[in-house]
């Protein structure tokens, strides 16, 4: 679909013009494209229906829609009250589709690369479709969405009183926030949609020696678990702290609803109603793109197949070398490692069996999840710890393939067997893997070489991903290797 290429200044009469005539345009009817779309980015709004949809509309929505023109994905806006799918509880919100599914983005609408690499991950690895079920935790039903929060009360430090007993102490706060939310109920066993949004409310007690209890408040985001989105210090006698968590879970609550109606925020949205008209995909006009026809294979029969190898650059449009990612249902917590060191080498009759190979990673500098925020934290000490470890490695010790050597036009499949060596711990990896010769658009030999693979954090003392185990520890890595002729041998 074709986009106008101009800069908006949204604080401008001209910018709010220009803003209007390129949404305007992104409404053209779907019998007004023309050529068939390969990939689809989908943002759904309610348009001027609260300061949070204006400005998105004025100060994201251009953005995101440059940001799909230079990744070459078709750009559409839906209008989500003239019905929509059941899956679209919120707007803004962006799905990416291909032939392979569909993708519903989990992020901030304020950080456009976060965005980018949830288009670049879900090209090659679209979302599962396993829901994500959470377990006594305060839910807040609002239209078609809902909010969730789940409560840590930590114990008290400081002074305790003469007959603290931890467990009865929690057992109480928890009693009394509940009742002192008025939305928030708490919910035996809730499963969460790609829709639904989340803040982490942590209540940290602390007591001083003439009895005073002060109650430390602190909410986060679930987009951002480390910078708080609000924080506040409530203070009340010990032998009232029933009475301070019921006060403490209404100022939590009330914040929350501020936040999410905050244009500014970050975390900020509009409900879809409960009695918007319910729609398929097909129906409203986004029915998965069929699959790409075959590119003819001209392939140079007569040209030889390289002995070494050494990985090249991925262009563009090529798929990331490494993506990451949880599995579904926490499958949004996603990224890629943007580049890769590696060589292979073959045995001397070209077969799998026999070779050998190394693939290196600098921990510091090559892995993004599109948001700065996650990527320092990946790189903290609670983490990678990366200062410490700067690289991650793979070495090939066997490989059994299928007894044959590689040819133009055949895939051969082939395990892979090595030494994975991250934050210094070093363990023995099995993949599945492809490997694939075939000649380039320079008309030189290329190796493909694509598998998978997974790890348990737990191995190197890595926290998971916040949700329900085992998908919160395990993480799946996708290979994607293009690897050029090594010329020169060591």
């Amino acid at each position: 679909m074709f986009m106008h290429d101009y800069k908006l200044k949204c604080g401008t009469r001209t910018g709010l013009l220009m803003a209007a005539i390129f949404c305007l345009f992104l409404f053209l009817p779907k019998n007004a494209r023309s050529a068939p779309e390969a990939e689809q980015l989908i943002v759904f709004i309610q348009p001027d229906v609260s300061p949070v949809s204006k400005t998105f509309k004025q100060r994201r929505l251009p953005q995101i829609g440059k940001l799909a023109q230079t990744l070459g994905v078709d750009f559409h806006v839906v209008d989500a009250r003239k019905g929509s799918p059941s899956t679209v509880g919120i707007t803004p919100l962006i799905v990416y589709q291909n032939h392979r599914g569909r993708s519903i983005y989990q992020g901030r609408t304020t950080t456009s690369e976060r965005i980018r690499n949830f288009i670049r991950t879900s090209r090659f690895v679209p979302q599962g479709k396993e829901p994500n079920r959470r377990e006594k935790i305060p839910v807040w039903q609002e239209g078609r969405s809902r909010i969730w929060a789940p409560l840590k009360v930590a114990a008290v430090t400081g002074t305790l009183p003469k007959d603290y007993k931890n467990d009865i102490f929690v057992a109480q706060a928890l009693k009394n926030i509940k009742k002192g939310f008025k939305k928030f109920r708490i919910q035996k066993t809730v499963d969460l949609g790609r829709a639904d949004r989340g803040f982490y409310m942590d209540f940290n007690p602390w007591m001083s020696k003439d009895g005073t209890l002060y109650l430390s408040l602190v909410l986060f985001s679930q987009f951002d678990c480390k910078t708080p989105v609000f924080q506040r210090k409530m203070t009340g006698s010990w032998k009232d702290y029933r009475k301070l968590f019921q006060e403490s879970a209404a100022v939590m609550e009330n914040t929350v609803a501020r936040i999410i109606k905050d244009p500014d925020s970050g975390d900020s949205f509009d409900p879809v109603g409960e009695n918007t008209p319910q729609k398929s995909w097909k129906s409203i006009g986004f029915p998965l793109p069929p699959a790409p026809k075959e590119k003819a294979a001209g392939l140079n029969i007569s040209a030889d197949i390289p002995q070494h190898w050494i990985l090249a650059k991925s262009g563009p449009d090529d798929p990331p070398m490494i993506q990451f990612r949880f599995p579904a249902p926490l499958d949004n917590y996603a990224g890629e490692v943007k580049s890769v060191k590696g060589e292979f080498s073959l045995s001397q009759d070209l077969k799998l069996d026999g070779a050998d190979g190394i693939v290196e990673i600098d921990t510091r500098t090559a892995i993004t999840m599109g948001d700065p925020l996650l990527d320092e934290a990946i790189q903290g000490s609670m983490l990678l710890y990366t200062k410490k470890f700067p690289t991650a490695r793979f070495v090939v010790e066997k490989i059994t393939g299928d007894g044959l050597p590689l040819a133009y036009g055949r895939l051969s499949p082939a395990a892979v067997n090595g030494i994975f060596t991250l934050k210094g711990k070093k363990i023995a990896l099995s993949a599945k893997m492809e490997f694939e010769p075939v000649i380039g658009e320079d008309e030189k030999p290329r190796l493909l070489i694509r598998g998978a693979f997974k790890i348990d954090l737990r191995v190197f003392n890595i926290e998971g991903a916040d949700g329900p185990a085992p998908a919160r520890h395990m993480l799946l890595f996708d290979l994607n290797f293009i690897l050029k002729e090594r010329l020169t041998r060591a």
